[in-house]
């Protein structure tokens, strides 16, 4: 189909010369392919709640940032990030390889905050994870975490998490749960549909020749808005997504005794007691 074919050229070239377009409205260089992300509404919405759940975190370690995507977000609003990854990711300077399993290699109460997006249910030891990042966390900072919900398709995924499975796993290594957003692709995903994204997409070149700027950043701010709204309550319209799951910003706490209340829990000593009670 040689129409087809250059048809897709076409098209190539221009989204191309929109990625330079909006390259050179950045503060600084950044990598192309990390502009992509920008440009992208359904990994935008993700930049988008990362950065609004940091606060005034200044100083954040970034667990996990396949391609430099939160790392360069960060970098561009004035934060201090520093990547650990335990695959190389040449495009992220003085990035630290290393396995999120293990402990970590920084010292206690390094960092404001911890990112980890997408990447706890990768983790066969996210107990001890978790606790690794605590102790690297200032007592004021946060964690803050993304993470997908009943979704076993991925090869790497070693837990299959729930709204409630992530909440338990939280509590038990000394985590409380300050800010919830639910996520499923709605708005996002309903843009990343091939004729709205090429709709947007020529919005942008419009953009671009009246008014020397693109308008990616604004109008993905605007449609992970809308998401961020149906997400507002758990168990949101979001839950029928295959993209389900949450944001969540955490903050230090007591940790829960899981072994103690596992322990009374099934206690057969105080279930026989109660129940010859009962009887009498």
């Amino acid at each position: 189909m040689p129409g087809h074919t250059a048809l897709k050229r076409v098209l190539l070239d221009r989204y191309e010369r929109l990625v330079d377009a909006s390259l050179s409205e950045q503060p600084f260089p950044i990598p192309s392919s990390a502009q992509r992300y920008f440009n992208n509404p359904y990994a935008f919405e993700y930049v988008t709640a990362i950065r609004t759940l940091l606060g005034d975190a200044q100083r954040v370690l970034i667990i996990g940032d396949w391609g430099g995507r939160d790392y360069f977000s960060l970098k561009l609003i004035g934060k201090d990030p520093l990547v650990m990854d335990i695959a190389p990711q040449p495009a992220i300077p003085k990035m630290v390889q290393g396995d999120a399993n293990a402990p970590l290699p920084f010292r206690p109460a390094s960092f404001d905050a911890v990112v980890m997006a997408e990447v706890v249910e990768h983790l066969p030891e996210d107990y001890h994870a978790l606790l690794e990042v605590r102790e690297v966390i200032r007592d004021n900072g946060c964690l803050i975490l993304t993470v997908p919900f009943h979704h076993d398709a991925e090869p790497t995924h070693v837990r299959i998490h729930s709204p409630a499975s992530i909440e338990r796993l939280l509590r038990a290594t000394g985590w409380k749960i300050t800010r919830y957003i639910e996520k499923g692709g709605g708005a996002c995903r309903l843009a990343s549909w091939f004729p709205l994204l090429m709709t947007i997409h020529a919005a942008n070149i419009l953009a671009y020749r009246v008014r020397g700027r693109t308008c990616y950043q604004p109008l993905n701010r605007r449609i992970a808005a809308v998401d961020f709204w149906l997400g507002r309550k758990r168990h949101s319209l979001h839950r029928w997504s295959n993209y389900y799951g949450a944001f969540i910003r955490c903050e230090k706490a007591a940790a829960v005794d899981w072994a103690a209340m596992n322990a009374h829990a099934f206690d057969s000593s105080e279930k026989d007691a109660r129940t010859s009670l009962v009887k009498r």
